[in-house]
C-alpha cells in the first residue's frame, strides 16, 4: 500500500510540474542562443523615455526576455521614434529584433524598412539602434528612397528621421526621368 500512496504522490507532483511549465508568460521557449527564456510575452510593448519624453517604443507580436543575458528578443516589431515635441518622426518595421536591455541598443533582422515622417523610405535586411548616438546604422546593402530619387549603396549611418544619412560605400544615386524610369546619376 506504502508504494501505491508513493506512485500517486509521484504521479500528481509530475502532472503539477507538467501543468505548471505550460503556464502563460512564464517563459519555456527557446530562442535564438538555444536557452529558455525566463518570460514570453505576447502583445510586447517598451517605451524609452528621457527626461519625461518619450524617446522611442517598441511593441512586437511576441517576445522573449532573458533576465541574466539582459537582452530581449521580439517576433513582427515596430519601433516608433519621437521628436522634441512627442510626434512620430519615424517608424521602423522589421521581422526580428534584440533589445539589450542594459543600453538599449537594439539589432532588427529581416525585411528592415524605416518610414520618416518627410516620406523617406531606407530599406535593409539588418540595422541597429545605436541609443548612445541616438542613429541607425548598417553594414549591409540598403536603399533610401525619397520622393522620386533613390540611392543605394553597401553600409549606412543615419539620424532615425532620415534627415543626415551617409552611405559608407558603392554609393549609387538614381534619379526618375518624366516616364517614370530610373537612371543611374553620372
Amino acid at each position: 500500500m506504502k508504494l501505491s500512496s508513493a506512485l500517486t504522490l509521484a504521479a500528481i507532483l509530475a502532472l503539477a510540474l507538467l501543468l505548471h511549465g505550460c503556464g502563460g508568460d512564464e517563459g519555456g521557449e527557446f530562442g535564438r542562443s538555444g536557452t529558455l527564456a525566463d518570460q514570453e510575452v505576447d502583445g510586447f510593448t517598451l517605451t524609452q523615455t528621457r527626461e519625461g519624453a518619450r524617446v522611442w517604443s517598441i511593441s512586437a507580436d511576441h517576445a522573449l526576455v532573458y533576465n541574466d543575458a539582459d537582452r530581449v528578443e521580439m517576433i513582427d516589431l515596430r519601433v516608433d521614434f519621437f521628436d522634441d515635441d512627442g510626434e512620430v518622426r519615424s517608424t521602423l518595421t522589421a521581422n526580428e529584433g534584440i533589445l539589450a536591455r542594459r543600453t538599449n541598443d537594439m539589432e532588427v533582422i529581416g525585411n528592415v524598412v524605416v518610414y520618416a515622417a518627410d516620406g523617406t523610405i531606407l530599406t535593409t535586411d539588418r540595422l541597429t539602434w545605436n541609443e548612445r548616438k541616438g542613429k541607425v546604422e548598417s553594414d549591409r546593402p540598403v536603399r533610401v528612397t525619397k520622393g522620386d530619387d533613390v540611392m543605394t549603396g553597401v553600409g549606412v549611418e543615419a539620424d532615425a528621421d532620415l534627415k543626415n544619412i551617409k552611405v559608407k560605400s558603392d554609393f549609387k544615386a538614381f534619379v526618375r526621368t518624366p516616364e517614370g524610369e530610373l537612371v543611374e546619376e553620372e
